[in-house]
């Protein structure tokens, strides 16, 4: 017999001390790593039944906030028409207020102007009236019926009498505007 011990073939289990600091590699535990597989397996299956349930939580979630989103969206549109829809009519009620305002203001400042100048041509036509009937008083003459009767006087008091009777007119219609 040989001197030599024979060394025994076979491995010790590792015992609890050298598992708590994980010294003993992998390999020397078998038994160990298809529990750590099992664990790892089961582990990722429930995170993806919650990521799956999450998933489903938040789809849910996001349906009803776009129902929410949608309704909310609804009934600010509806306000929103509701509201353009009395500014419209006001807007168009102060519209025609106005216009018809300015056009009161038109036609009360066309009558006035009007009469402005109908004023200003009949003041003329009586100035050279006057005119005529001073020059004829220089001259020596005498104001009998005949020169009353003279067509160029006659064309004169009939155009001062138009112009007073256009004057009346346009003062109605001004009255009128004014009402």
């Amino acid at each position: 017999m040989s001197d030599t011990k024979k060394e025994n073939t076979k491995k010790k289990s590792p015992d609890n001390d050298q598992l708590a600091n994980n010294q003993i590699a992998p390999q020397e535990m078998p038994a160990q790593e298809s529990i750590t597989n099992f664990q790892t397996t089961a582990k990722i299956e429930t995170e993806e039944g919650f990521l799956k349930e999450a998933a489903d939580n938040i789809g849910e979630g996001v349906k009803s906030a776009t129902k929410k989103t949608t309704e909310i969206g609804d009934l600010v549109i509806d306000k929103l028409k509701k509201g353009l829809s009395k500014a419209y009519e006001a807007g168009t009620k102060v519209v025609d207020e106005l216009s018809q305002s300015a056009q009161g203001h038109t036609e009360k400042r066309k009558a006035e102007t009007e009469i402005s100048e109908l004023k200003d041509k009949r003041e003329k036509l009586a100035t050279q009236l006057g005119q005529s009937v001073f020059k004829h008083h220089l001259a020596g003459g005498k104001f009998t019926e005949s020169f009353f009767n003279n067509k160029a006087i006659i064309d004169q008091i009939k155009h001062i009498d138009m112009l007073d009777k256009k004057i009346i007119e346009t003062g109605k219609r001004l009255e009128k505007v004014n009402e």
